[in-house]
C-alpha cells in the first residue's frame, strides 16, 4: 500500500474537486476518474409546472443537480418563483437550494429518498412535484403513492456514462486502494469504463441505494458510512485505513 492510500473519485468532473479536497484533508490521495455526465432533457413539462407551482403542495429535490436544473430553467424563463413547501434528501441538497435563495421545509434524519417520503406522512389528495434525473430510483415514488400523493415525476436530465479517457484509465492502472461511489449511476459508469475494481481495493458507497447498485453489479461493498454524506463517506474511508 502507498504511504497515502489512493482513493478513486468517480463523481462527474464538475463535482469531483469537493470530494477530492476532503480526501486530501483526511490524509488520502484522490485519483480522479469521472464516470458520468449529465445531459439536459427537453423542458416543456417543467416549463408548464414552473408557471403553475401553486397547484403543488410539496416540491421534492433528491439531488443538488435537480436543484440546479430546476432553478436555472426558471432563470432562463425569467420567472419569479413562489415555491410550495420544499423537501430535500440531505444537507448537500439543502445547501444547493440555499444558493438560489430558498430554504428547505423538511429534511429526513436519514438521508434517503425512502425516508424523505415517509417523513412527509399522510399525503392523501396532495400534489407532489418531483423534478429529478430520468433514471431516478422508484422507491421514493412508490412510497409517495402509498401515502396517497398524486406524484408528478418530471425528468430534467439523463445521467450518461462519461467518454472513455485513456489518461484517466492509465491512472487507474497504476493501482489504488479504494474506490468511492456517490450514486448508483457512478457504479454503472465505472463498471462500463473500467470493469470491476481491483480485487484488493475497498469499495466505499455513500448510502444504501448506491451500495445496492454496487452489489447488483457484483462489487462487494466494504465501506458505507452511518451518515450518508460526503463527510461521512470520507470519515469512513479514512477510518478503514487507520485500522
Amino acid at each position: 500500500m502507498s504511504e497515502r492510500p489512493r482513493v478513486v473519485v468517480t463523481r462527474r468532473a464538475e463535482q469531483a474537486d469537493d470530494l477530492a479536497g476532503k480526501l486530501r484533508a483526511a490524509g488520502l490521495e484522490p485519483i480522479l476518474f469521472p464516470t458520468i455526465q449529465l445531459r439536459p432533457l427537453p423542458s416543456h413539462t417543467l416549463d408548464d409546472f414552473l408557471k403553475n407551482l401553486e397547484m403543488f403542495d410539496w416540491l421534492i429535490f433528491t439531488s443538488g443537480s435537480g436543484v440546479d436544473f430546476f432553478f436555472r430553467r426558471a432563470e432562463e424563463l425569467e420567472l419569479t418563483l413562489e415555491l410550495p413547501r420544499t423537501a430535500v434528501v440531505g444537507p448537500s441538497t439543502a445547501r444547493r437550494l440555499e444558493k438560489y435563495g430558498a430554504t428547505a421545509d423538511f429534511m429526513p434524519e436519514e438521508y434517503t429518498g425512502a425516508e424523505l417520503a415517509s417523513g412527509l406522512g399522510d399525503l392523501t389528495g396532495r400534489h407532489v412535484l418531483l423534478p429529478r434525473a430520468r433514471m431516478g430510483g422508484l422507491e421514493i415514488v412508490r412510497r409517495l403513492w402509498q401515502q396517497g400523493a398524486d406524484v408528478f415525476d418530471v425528468p430534467l436530465y439523463d445521467t450518461i456514462t462519461a467518454p472513455r479517457d485513456p489518461t484517466a484509465l492509465a491512472r487507474l492502472e497504476q493501482g489504488y486502494e479504494a474506490v468511492t461511489f456517490t450514486s448508483p449511476s457512478a457504479v454503472h459508469g465505472f463498471v462500463k469504463l473500467a470493469g470491476r475494481p481491483d480485487g484488493a481495493a475497498a469499495v466505499a458507497c455513500i448510502g444504501p441505494s448506491t451500495a445496492q447498485a454496487a452489489r447488483t453489479s457484483g462489487l462487494p461493498v466494504t465501506i458505507m458510512p452511518e451518515v450518508y454524506t460526503l463527510d461521512g463517506l470520507v470519515e469512513s474511508v479514512a477510518a478503514f485505513f487507520e485500522t
